[in-house]
């Protein structure tokens, strides 16, 4: 079909009532396939839709994370392909959800979407991890629960499993395209050796532990850091105490 043609066929668009578009919509859409996982499920992307609407906020809460997973995808990884980085991911289940490699050496990725609550981003008090003001909050923990062979939680992550956070902001910035790195090593610690809390706080602007630039973070990544960690206020004191060591005692008065 000729360019001219198509420019007349949008032409006649624009004189059809909206109940003539729609009708027209109808037909062509019997035609066309919007995605390949309208076939794998059988049911059409209209329905597919329609049950994400209908679901409960759980589901939809999960559905969310999975669009920030594919967002990254997107906006994150094809960039990186097309400035000279591999996509190294492996198939399979693991800690992490993408590696990449620019030549000097592969690094792992865990995506996460900023937590929400009934619809808005959830805003914790800043200075407790010396945020300033305000931290907004990210979860981390597997999607799974389960034990090892020794009875131990196997849903929270370990130091080691993923060597970069990235948190999709888009609770916040209304955005799928903005993302909030940070170390996996400089998270907050859990209640059991290894393990990373739950809950963790994502800086509002970009600091010491947050950047929204994924290079800087991977640079970060292969600097060393002296062991750096992000503290929480209680967390810090303690640390503090510790390197002075015990408190001084005063010398007990002579009797005279």
């Amino acid at each position: 079909m000729s360019e001219a043609a198509l420019v007349a066929i949008r032409e006649l668009i624009a004189q059809c009532t909206p109940e003539e578009v729609a009708a027209l919509f109808r037909e062509l859409r019997a035609r066309h396939l919007i995605h390949e996982f309208e076939e794998v499920i059988g049911a059409p992307a209209e329905m597919i839709l329609e049950a994400v609407h209908r679901a409960p906020e759980l589901t939809r809460r999960m559905l969310r994370g999975v669009i920030a997973d594919a967002a990254f995808r997107q906006f994150v990884i094809v960039p990186l392909v097309v400035a000279g980085w591999h996509d190294v991911t492996p198939a399979g289940n693991f800690a992490f959800d993408y590696k990449v490699d620019d030549g000097q050496g592969a690094v792992t990725v865990q995506v996460k979407l900023q937590r929400s609550e009934r619809g808005a981003p959830v805003v914790k008090r800043g200075e407790r991890y010396g945020f300033g003001d305000a931290a907004f909050i990210v979860e981390t923990q597997k999607t799974r629960t389960g034990t090892d062979g020794e009875k131990n939680q196997t849903r929270p992550y370990r130091y080691g499993d993923f060597d970069i956070l990235a948190v999709s902001m888009q609770p916040s910035t209304g955005k799928w395209d903005r993302y909030m790195y940070t170390l996996g090593r400089w998270l907050l610690p859990g209640g059991n050796a290894g393990e990373m809390a739950t809950l963790q706080p994502v800086a509002m602007d970009a600091n010491e532990f947050w950047t929204s630039d994924f290079v800087v973070a991977v640079r970060w990544f292969r600097t060393e850091d002296g062991g750096k960690r992000m503290t929480i206020a209680s967390q810090a004191a303690k640390m503090r105490d510790a390197k002075a060591g015990p408190p001084l005692r005063s010398s007990p008065r002579s009797s005279s």
